[in-house]
């Protein structure tokens, strides 16, 4: 865990507490996978609490917290003696609910929304060791997919031998839905698995990725399924993408906006002239959610910093021919980056 966003949005908002029913915050900060609980921090101290389902596991897993079993009275005797007046509250997890219930202990404390995601803007080396292994196992899964694969194979057969591969090789489950998008199908980003049969000739774009201890891989992937393109255009994109893949990796280092990575990416597909059939940002953040920060995009202010873990994905996509997209994970290194999903890449090359 690195606590520098932590202590910084603390310190900045003057915060005696941040308060978080989130399983993200939870995981994060004690090492802790569970659906429900709470964890309240402070500047010097947390509490974590889990009910019965978790307390035993949680004895065993705990870091960084105390660790209280969360019943009703364990509850009201941690938070009655705490005078808090200025308390955090994160704007992208916190349900109604759940900020009632804070309210009812606190009803006259000042709350300041801050961002979840931004705590753990910055990755240890645990959690990189957890996102590489969720990279590996995807991977490795993927490489044997694309060797079993076979001509009219439907789109849904391919989705679950690949999740089904996942697991086997030590994966929790899947990050998200995969993508598996065949020929025109390709065209669509965020394409749904369907009965279309895979042909010779056709676009295949896979977009997939494995969870391991909680932290998520993001790859996508797209090749021509036999030996020749049944539209050469199909091949012209395809190449188009993967040189902005490979420029927008180059591109990523320390203390450049994340802006300038989706420009590099942007600009050398608009300089080939299909600019208007790049649908969307060129990544974002990766952790325990698939999307985190910093976003980079050609809005994003973030700068980019040593821990930080992003993708690189560029994309075009034609509706009635299909659409390539490649997508990486890569680690911003003191000096650079390193390519999480291509052993060996080191600053894009």
């Amino acid at each position: 865990m690195n606590r520098k966003y932590l202590d910084l949005i603390i310190n900045e908002n003057n915060l005696d507490a941040i308060i978080s029913y989130s399983p993200q915050t939870r995981l994060w900060l004690t090492t802790i996978q569970s659906t429900d609980g709470m964890v309240v921090i402070e500047k010097s101290k947390s509490y974590v609490l889990v009910d019965s389902r978790y307390i035993e596991y949680a004895q065993k897993q705990v870091k960084n917290a105390e660790l209280i079993l969360l019943t009703a009275d364990n509850l009201k005797k941690l938070l009655e003696n705490k005078k808090y007046q200025r308390i955090g509250i994160e704007e992208d997890y916190l349900t109604l609910g759940e900020f009632n219930r804070i309210k009812k202990f606190f009803p006259n404390a000042e709350f300041v929304e801050i961002s979840g995601q931004k705590l753990r803007i910055l990755k240890d080396e645990n959690e990189i060791a957890n996102l590489q292994k969720a990279i590996d196992i995807s991977l490795e899964a993927y490489n044997q997919l694309i060797a079993e694969i076979k001509e009219g194979q439907t789109e849904r057969e391919i989705d679950r031998r690949l999740n089904f591969l996942m697991k086997e090789k030590g994966a929790q489950k899947e990050c998200f839905d995969s993508i598996i998008a065949t020929g025109s199908n390709s065209a669509i980003p965020h394409h749904h698995p369907t009965d279309r049969k895979i042909k010779k000739g056709d676009l295949l774009k896979i977009d997939f990725g494995a969870v391991y201890n909680g932290y998520g891989a993001d790859i996508t992937r797209t090749f021509i399924f036999g030996d020749k393109a049944n539209d050469p255009k199909a091949e012209e994109i395809l190449q188009i993408v993967k040189e902005a893949a490979q420029k927008g990796r180059q591109m990523v280092k320390p203390g450049i906006k994340a802006s300038e990575v989706d420009k590099v990416c942007r600009d050398y597909i608009q300089s080939k002239g299909y600019g208007k059939y790049f649908l969307h940002s060129t990544g974002h953040g990766l952790g325990i959610d698939v999307h985190e920060l910093p976003n980079v995009s050609s809005s994003s202010d973030f700068i980019l910093e040593e821990g930080m873990v992003i993708t690189v994905e560029p994309g075009i996509y034609i509706e009635g021919l299909g659409g390539a997209r490649i997508e990486d994970d890569l680690l911003v290194t003191k000096t650079g980056s390193i390519t999480l999903s291509r052993k060996g890449e080191i600053n894009g090359k």
